[in-house]
């Protein structure tokens, strides 16, 4: 693909944006009759579809409404009291910054953002996914929260909430906890498939669900300049359950903090961990090992294996912030879920996706044969897209 010029970009970068929201619009008109509203949209704005902030393409939208956030707009600040889905570009998509990101995943590798959303009863069934940063305070049920980075999600808030069916899938770096402690109810959550910054769930709630398929990564040897950032893994190193009743199942707990067992502790501790059942995860060896609680299949492989766990963890390298944490060829997390299978976040039914690129089309290579145009004239353009289901 040839290198865009600045006359050309500004063309194809306002024709692309229009193709891919169209069409998107289209197919929503005719499968479910909602609407799809943009908010910051650098093309031509068209009425009832675009708006400058998300505020009023929220108070204009309808439930059951989509809105598409493109990069630029203030980060979002929102009490949700009725049900859509809020889309973002996704994240890590820029293959030259520091740590990379991906390439071939967005034409326009930009990132939207999060300040404070807050999710009421009326907002039941709300999907937001493919942001960066922010706190996600959750009281209501059916929320999922999916594909975002960096973010902080406090269940049952306030105090004495009861709620069920929270989904926090495919997340780079989520903390999930309390914001308020006692008297809660959180049933039937589903954590899976996310690099996990902290669990910290308080005791005297009660909860139950399913923590699967999750990473966590935690490396205190090498400074943060050779370690791609503080963004790029686990920073707590006890997982406090709270008391609740959970499945813990195919998930990486690697903490490494020196290749000598003897000389420091090489894991996660598990705290209120006794009402829950663990199968089939895998720990770093340690003077001393992890005390799993009930369950089978759970493995405590040698320290020796630290560096080969993952395919550039503890030291990133060459790698992208979240290719890191793929299964290197040798790892032996390829093998212990049931029946041999992969375990880790890459694996399972919602595996991982890179850049945390939300499950839509997306425009990821854009050119011109024709090279230099003058302004006004008509150019071929050719585009590629694909599906992120």
């Amino acid at each position: 693909m040839k290198p865009l010029h600045m006359p050309e970009f500004r063309k194809m970068k306002r024709v692309a944006t229009l193709l891919l929201p169209t069409v998107l619009l289209s197919m929503a008109v005719t499968l479910c009759s909602a609407s799809i509203r943009r908010v910051g949209f650098f093309g031509i704005a068209v009425a009832g579809t675009d708006y400058s902030s998300f505020a009023l393409a929220y108070n204009a939208a309808a439930p059951g409404d989509t809105i598409l956030v493109f990069p630029g707009v203030a980060a979002l600040n929102q009490v949700f009291t009725k049900k859509l889905i809020v889309i973002g570009p996704g994240n890590w998509l820029n293959p030259v910054s520091t740590p990379k990101g991906n390439a071939d995943l967005q034409a326009f590798p930009l990132e939207s953002q999060v300040s404070v959303l807050t999710f009421n009863a009326g907002s039941d069934g709300t999907v937001v996914m493919g942001f960066q940063g922010g706190t996600y305070y959750v009281s209501t049920s059916n929320i999922t929260i999916r594909r975002n980075r960096d973010l902080t999600v406090y269940m049952a808030y306030p105090s004495g909430n009861s709620m069920s069916n929270l989904q926090v899938l495919e997340n780079y770096k989520v903390y999930i906890g309390n914001y308020y402690t006692g008297n809660s109810a959180v049933t039937n959550m589903n954590v899976s498939n996310n690099l996990i910054d902290r669990f910290t769930t308080a005791t005297g709630n009660t909860y139950t669900g399913n923590v699967s398929n999750n990473v966590w990564a935690y490396d205190a040897t090498l400074p943060a300049a050779t370690n791609g950032g503080s963004t790029t893994q686990s920073t707590a190193i006890t997982v406090d359950l709270g008391n609740g009743v959970y499945l813990l199942q195919n998930n990486i707990f690697a903490s490494y903090t020196s290749a000598t067992v003897a000389a420091s502790s090489n894991y996660f501790a598990f705290s209120n961990a006794s009402n829950s059942v663990f199968n089939y995860n895998l720990a770093l060896n340690t003077n001393a090992p992890p005390v799993w609680p009930a369950g089978t299949g759970n493995v405590v492989t040698p320290i020796s294996n630290y560096s080969s766990i993952f395919s550039a963890w503890p030291a990133i390298g060459s790698s992208s912030a979240d290719a890191r944490y793929q299964l290197n060829a040798g790892s032996p997390a390829l093998t212990v879920g049931a029946g041999g299978t992969p375990i880790g976040m890459f694996a399972g039914t919602t595996p991982y996706k890179l850049g945390t690129i939300p499950s839509i089309p997306t425009i990821y290579q854009l050119g011109s044969p024709q090279g230099n145009n003058p302004t006004g004239n008509t150019i071929q353009i050719n585009l590629s897209t694909r599906g992120n289901n």
